[in-house]
């Protein structure tokens, strides 16, 4: 089963738990971040990645540049270990792992996430990859990724007992659109996939396809 069938899936099954006041909240956000045009921000196909080195979960520092003279680097920004659709993501890209691996390539993710939430997603996915903190989204900015969530969705998020301000450490309600990217040991970007669609994410078995021609 594809990333995308296993997201519809998932979108069947949490239908009837939605509020249909929360549905159309979320319909709106999505469309309207749509329509604001933060997908032509997103860096092309053949430009440079931004270089940056961030803390990981366990503390420990990682520096892209650094990564990328190992090979290939796949980038995988995320909204939060709160978001079902991240979560299935996060643990699909897991079970990846190995094949990203046989192609020489490292797989890292980036959230804004402080590392204890992050930590408690590495351990409910069994993750085996990094996964940093990317404080204040100030690398995701970099990437023309960042967006300020509506008033009105933050509102239906804390009644469901979402708060995202704790979180991310901070009162900015900003989060990243989901996004991938594949770095080349020259720091040029490979391969992008961005959506101001949450629930579109890109297909491992794509990045594979790029990874085979690297």
């Amino acid at each position: 089963m594809s990333l995308k069938e296993k997201i519809e899936e998932l979108k069947r099954e949490s239908a009837g738990k939605i509020p249909e006041d929360a549905k159309k909240v979320m319909k709106r956000a999505t469309e309207d971040l749509v329509k604001s045009g933060i997908e032509e921000n997103i860096p092309k196909v053949g430009s440079k990645a931004y270089d940056f080195t961030l803390q990981n979960y366990d503390g420990s520092q990682v520096t892209l540049s650094e990564e990328t003279q190992k090979g290939p680097v796949i980038l995988s920004f995320y909204r939060g270990g709160w978001c079902p659709v991240c979560n299935l993501e996060l643990n699909y890209l897991q079970s990846k792992l190995s094949d990203f691996q046989n192609y020489g390539a490292n797989l890292i993710a980036i959230s804004p996430e402080v590392p204890e939430y992050a930590n408690e997603t590495v351990e409910r996915h069994n993750i085996k990859f990094p996964v940093l903190y990317d404080k204040d989204n100030r690398v995701a900015a970099k990437y023309g990724l960042v967006f300020k969530l509506p008033d009105d969705l933050v509102e239906i998020y804390e009644k469901s007992g979402l708060d995202v301000a704790k979180h991310n450490g901070n009162d900015k309600f900003e989060i990243p659109i989901p996004a991938t990217f594949v770095v080349g040991r020259d720091l040029t970007l490979k391969y992008v996939f961005g959506k101001a669609d949450y629930n579109q994410r890109a297909e491992p078995d794509d990045i594979i396809e790029v990874l085979k021609k690297l």
